[in-house]
């Protein structure tokens, strides 16, 4: 069994894939295995995950496929149309439509068949951008910009709060200016980060609270599946 997971750019395949290293790593011992493939992009990204995602659920009776975008911005996105979508749930409806479409009209998948497809099937979104996994690994952040100050009280905390005004790749652009005198390299900086993390569980609880509730679910998901847990 193969995990797909489709997101926007590079820098979500660089830092996703280095934050599952460990966990794909343990999956490949068992013949299983995630692969992360971008999009280039939202607007892509929406037009193609449809017939990208319906291709893989009808070719592959037992892979998983995860339509992951970033929720930002959505500004494009909030007038009439089939791609409308002002929040993570209506991105999420957007999302599932589109596949089912694909597997519809391109494949001819329809009735039952068409629900036991889309069981293998999962939408959700960076909420709101990959940076919000840095936000949410604070102790591996503060150590890569090479301070001892706090950092976590500049954001909202579960970090997937942050609001769509300063999403969080604006709190980590500050951030890298303010402590490295420098511009943020997503591609570059994004994997720096992640790769310091040791354990799952560092990024997605602080203290007994859940970070990245979203994020935490999709992993969840991936884990009663596959049957081998993201972290422990």
């Amino acid at each position: 069994m193969k995990i797909w997971i489709f997101v926007e750019g590079p820098a979500d395949v660089g830092g996703l894939d280095t934050l599952f290293e460990k966990w794909n790593s343990e999956l490949k011992k068992r013949g299983h295995g995630i692969s992360i493939i971008q999009l280039e992009g939202k607007s892509k990204y929406l037009k193609k995950i449809g017939p990208r995602a319906a291709r893989i659920l009808f070719d592959n009776e037992k892979d998983l496929v995860i339509g992951l975008p970033d929720l930002y911005p959505n500004e494009p996105y909030m007038g009439d149309g089939s791609l409308k979508h002002g929040n993570l749930d209506e991105l999420k409806l957007v999302q599932e439509r589109l596949v089912k479409n694909a597997l519809s009209g391109i494949f001819g998948v329809n009735g039952g068949l068409l629900k036991k497809f889309m069981e293998r099937f999962y939408a959700t979104a960076l909420k709101h951008d990959l940076e919000m996994l840095l936000l949410a690994s604070v102790a591996q952040l503060r150590t890569h910009l090479k301070t001892s100050d706090r950092l976590s009280g500049q954001w909202e905390k579960p970090v997937e709060n942050q609001n769509q005004t300063k999403p969080p790749k604006r709190i980590v652009e500050d951030l890298f200016r303010r402590y490295r005198g420098k511009s943020y390299r997503d591609t570059k900086d994004a994997p720096a980060v992640l790769r310091k993390v040791t354990n799952l569980r560092e990024t997605i609880f602080y203290n007994s609270n859940i970070n990245c509730p979203e994020f935490k679910a999709m992993l969840d998901w991936m884990a009663s599946k596959i049957g081998e847990p993201a972290y422990r």
